[in-house]
């Protein structure tokens, strides 16, 4: 169903009960078998805590989940409560406005299955998503949709956040942005071409936006992966472009992470990794 790239991360109050949440809908396997949660913490002898510290708080702890059945992956992050509240520049678009699509062949049983598996998480009712063959509902202040089809990754905008997205995406990424129909509502939205998976850019007046509380108003409150980046051309366009702030550099192993000029969290595999 899914392709293996299909992967999300979001930022969880509650690392145990967010993971059975989704457990429940077999979400199973731990990247490499771990027992236990990976901590990072901003300490000496920690280099990826003492990197992600002015970005998400002085630690961390996080699960990298798998379906192997649909090989969609989540990665489930876990603030200090101190760390939510951490002064973020959270007025623009795409910080903590992603909307998850996880595939599964019944969403109302889904549904039902992950909250009786994590009743303490804030959960709202399901909705039908007709044009999606599924269900809506926000979880942990995060917005999913369970659907009958593939997983995505819908990223919302205002209109007047836009056009330095639209820039970003093709300008810098070299991504193409491919119009669909919205069926008259007036919004826009656009596919995302060549990026390994479904990734849409929803343009629409009053975009809903997390509530500061909810601890989803800051870089990196979640993220989507894109393949088949060329990562040296990419490096000299951020540069040139003032457009897009690496997070992680590009790496020899073909990886880079990079913050979009709106907030985007974007992982980055180059196009030589397979």
């Amino acid at each position: 169903m899914a392709e293996t790239q299909a992967h999300h991360g979001v930022t969880v109050s509650d690392l145990e009960a967010m993971t059975a949440a989704v457990a429940a809908i077999g979400f199973t396997s731990i990247e490499g078998g771990a027992s236990e949660p990976r901590n990072y913490r901003n300490e000496d002898g920690d280099a990826i805590g003492q990197m992600i510290a002015p970005t998400l708080g002085d630690e961390i702890r996080t699960w990298f989940i798998e379906n192997p059945a649909t090989r969609q992956q989540i990665d489930l992050v876990e603030l200090t409560a101190e760390g939510t509240r951490l002064d973020r520049p959270g007025d623009e678009p795409a910080q903590g406005d992603l909307t998850i699509g996880i595939a599964t062949d019944d969403p109302e049983g889904a549904y039902r299955a992950m909250r009786e598996a994590a009743p303490g998480l804030a959960w709202s009712e399901a909705e039908a998503l007709p044009q999606e063959d599924g269900l809506a509902f926000t979880l942990d202040s995060q917005r999913y949709v369970l659907t009958r089809g593939e997983p995505f990754a819908l990223v919302h905008y205002p209109r007047s956040g836009f056009a330095r997205a639209w820039r970003f995406f093709q300008q810098v990424l070299g991504y193409r942005l491919t119009s669909l129909s919205t069926q008259g509502t007036g919004d826009e939205r656009w596919a995302l071409q060549g990026g390994g998976g479904r990734v849409e850019l929803v343009v629409e007046e009053g975009t809903p936006v997390a509530p500061a509380e909810a601890g989803k108003r800051y870089l990196g409150s979640n993220h989507f992966r894109l393949l088949n980046a060329d990562l040296e051309a990419i490096a000299e366009r951020v540069e040139s472009s003032g457009l897009g702030t690496w997070f992680f550099p590009p790496s020899e192993a073909g990886f880079a992470q990079i913050i979009g000029p709106t907030g985007e969290f974007i992982e980055l595999y180059d196009r030589s990794v397979s």
